[in-house]
């Protein structure tokens, strides 16, 4: 279990380089590969502290012109979910979908997202009745109308961060301003299954606001993307206070 995001990211780049140039031509007919590397001063996902450092970010994807989609994205992490005396660890997450322009205004898109965590892993309780992997499945789903996206996201599986029923809401905003600087704005909150608690976890709200963010970007060269945003923190489903944060992005796309 170890070797299979190693396995599969390479399997994935393999075939992707293939197409691409071995056939160059039919790759602009059928689709397009797309690339990004990039650093954030912290990582911050749904309000929570993945990492209080620098974390390198990477992502691949190949999107074909009849709407289907692939792709991996990672990030290094503070921690390592499956062994407590770790403090770092990676986060590979594989995603496949499907998504397609209505209009000039309104768009969709549907995914199956995999969470793996380096060396895979599996968090145990006291009576080892209760343990839990720490590999998750999402179902994401969002509807954009302009430069407006709404989203909504189901837990697949009981995971040691979640159960599966949880139900992840946001919305996002995005406005161009003068000189190629974009203000930014989103919101997420979730609404946390119960019935599946146990020894590892466990669950006291029902309803919270993970997080709210507003922020500024900036587009240079058409490759370069900057950002700074500042992240309110809610709750988590615990009821314990998230931390605020202010963020700085850079991010190269190919």
């Amino acid at each position: 279990m170890s070797q299979f995001p190693q396995f599969s990211l390479v399997m994935l780049l393999a075939a992707m380089t293939t197409v691409t140039c071995a056939h160059a031509t039919a790759v602009d007919q059928q689709g397009e590969l797309s690339a990004s590397i990039g650093v954030v001063s912290k990582y911050i996902y749904r309000g929570g502290e993945e990492n209080d450092e620098p974390a390198l970010q990477l992502g691949l994807e190949y999107a074909y012109n009849s709407g289907l989609f692939m792709g991996y994205w990672g990030s290094t992490l503070a921690y390592d979910p499956s062994d407590e005396a770790e403090s770092h660890g990676f986060e590979h997450d594989f995603y496949f979908g499907y998504g397609r322009e209505l209009n000039e205004h309104w768009s969709y898109k549907s995914q199956l997202l995999t969470y793996y965590y380096q060396k895979g892993g599996t968090v145990y309780s006291e009576d080892r009745r209760d343990d839990r992997r720490t590999t998750g499945f999402e179902l994401l789903n969002d509807v954009s109308y302009k430069n407006l996206t709404m989203g909504l996201g189901v837990m697949l599986a009981d995971v040691s961060y979640a159960n599966a029923g949880d139900i992840y809401l946001s919305a996002a905003y995005s406005h161009p301003l003068a000189r190629d600087f974009s203000l930014n704005t989103s919101v997420g909150a979730s609404i946390y299954n119960d019935r599946h608690d146990d020894q590892l976890l466990v669950t006291t709200e029902s309803l919270a606001l993970n997080e709210v963010r507003i922020g500024v970007s900036k587009t240079m060269a058409e490759k370069v993307d900057l950002s700074l945003d500042y992240v309110y923190g809610g709750e988590d489903r615990e009821g314990n206070d998230l931390d605020e944060h202010v963020v700085m992005g850079l991010n190269f796309n190919f």
